[in-house]
């Protein structure tokens, strides 16, 4: 056993002598150094390829064959309610724990959805005012004092003792509280070519986007115009709202409430994405870009669709960091929202669901970074060994 082994170290020994031999040859010096070149670049250009591939994703049918305009979730994500644009109206649809939608009847015309993980709220025409715990089946109406004409909402936001609504009465838009089942006095935007069509709560009061009808382009499908609304307002009385950003551009099209951020909310659209801080001052995220759905995890890595695919980026990054999805990712994605810790998006005609996982993008590109630096550190222990062996030779010290 012993002369076996020394027979193997000899082997051994001999190979790596003849290696060294070959690389410390002047005729096949360049080659080497060529090769070894070529397999650095290949190694960092692997490692780049696998970092923007996203992992900890699955796409999967959803079984519906309408689009998706709005969903809430539960807090564990897995059940849902979906406002879903057929062709003829708008409808509620309910996913269970297994992943089965269903529909829903509200008993009116429904227009809107809102609420957080644990209430759902949904709105109607004529006034019509609804809530459900997050995973129920039915919904409870409840009889705002609207009075002797009840406006059709436009949008919710909150729960279900207290929140903010836009109205919508004739061609007047209004923006309203409730607390209970009492409704404060409206507030219409006193420049009648701003339209405001949706509302959010954020940290002291509520985030409304629109649109100027002034600043409409029909070359590009209508409406063209950023407008940003700040809605503040309490005991009662009618809400105060402030402009707090109005530009050329493709609509704003979501707004995401961020309370552990250096803003109070995001804001994304056809042309850039805004942060806004508490101070109510807009800011326009560097290296932004227009974009078709927008969500932000416990991370505070926005991820988002562009007309060029799907990106990610923490706020503070100089440019998004694209991804390349696996094959059978459709690419119009659409209705980005939070399923507990993780990123849903659908595409655009409901059929199809794309979850992210994002703490398995954060765990793999960790550790693909630590073995990138693994690699290129041995990758110089080779060079030097390499080199100082050939260096050591040519001094005859060894």
């Amino acid at each position: 056993m012993f002369f076996n082994s020394l027979g193997y170290r000899r082997a051994m020994a001999n190979v790596i002598e003849r290696l060294f031999t070959f690389v410390d040859s002047p005729r096949e010096r360049p080659w080497v150094a060529m090769g070894a070149l070529g397999i650095f670049i290949l190694l960092g250009a692997f490692w780049v390829n696998q970092a923007q591939v996203l992992p900890g994703v699955s796409v999967s049918e959803t079984g519906l064959t309408d689009p998706i305009v709005d969903i809430v979730w539960d807090t564990d994500g897995d059940q849902a309610l979906a406002l879903v644009q057929s062709e003829s109206d708008i409808g509620l649809m309910i996913r269970d724990s297994d992943g089965t939608w269903s529909a829903l009847d509200c008993g009116c015309n429904v227009t809107a959805i809102g609420g957080d993980e644990t209430q759902w709220l949904v709105g109607g025409e004529d006034g019509w005012f609804g809530w459900m715990e997050a995973g129920s089946t039915s919904i409870s109406p409840r009889s705002l004092t609207w009075g002797d004409s009840p406006p059709d909402i436009i949008s919710l936001d909150g729960i279900l003792s207290q929140g903010w609504l836009i109205v919508e009465s004739g061609a007047d838009r209004t923006v309203h509280t409730w607390s209970g089942l009492d409704v404060s006095d409206g507030t219409s935007y006193p420049i009648s070519s701003i339209v405001m069509d949706q509302i959010e709560v954020v940290s002291g009061g509520a985030l409304i986007i629109g649109h100027d009808t002034t600043g409409a382009n029909p070359a590009l499908g209508g409406q063209t115009s950023e407008v940003l609304i700040d809605a503040a307002g309490g005991s009662g009385g009618a809400p105060q709202l402030i402009l707090l950003h109005r530009g050329a551009g493709a609509t704003f099209h979501t707004i995401i409430p961020t309370d552990d951020s250096s803003f109070i909310a995001i804001v994304g659209g056809g042309d850039a994405i805004y942060g806004v801080t508490m101070e109510r001052n807009v800011h326009r995220i560097a290296g932004s870009i227009g974009v078709s759905t927008i969500a932000i995890d416990d991370g505070e890595m926005l991820w988002f669709n562009g007309e060029n695919g799907l990106y990610s980026m923490v706020i503070g990054d100089s440019e998004p960091t694209p991804v390349n999805c696996p094959d059978g990712a459709p690419l119009d994605l659409t209705t980005a929202s939070n399923s507990g810790e993780n990123i849903v998006m659908f595409s655009e005609d409901g059929s199809t669901r794309v979850t992210i996982d994002p703490m398995a993008q954060h765990s793999l590109l960790r550790s693909l970074s630590l073995l990138g630096d693994l690699i290129l550190v041995l990758t110089f222990v080779g060079f030097v060994g390499f080199g100082g062996h050939a260096l050591l030779r040519k001094h005859d010290v060894i």
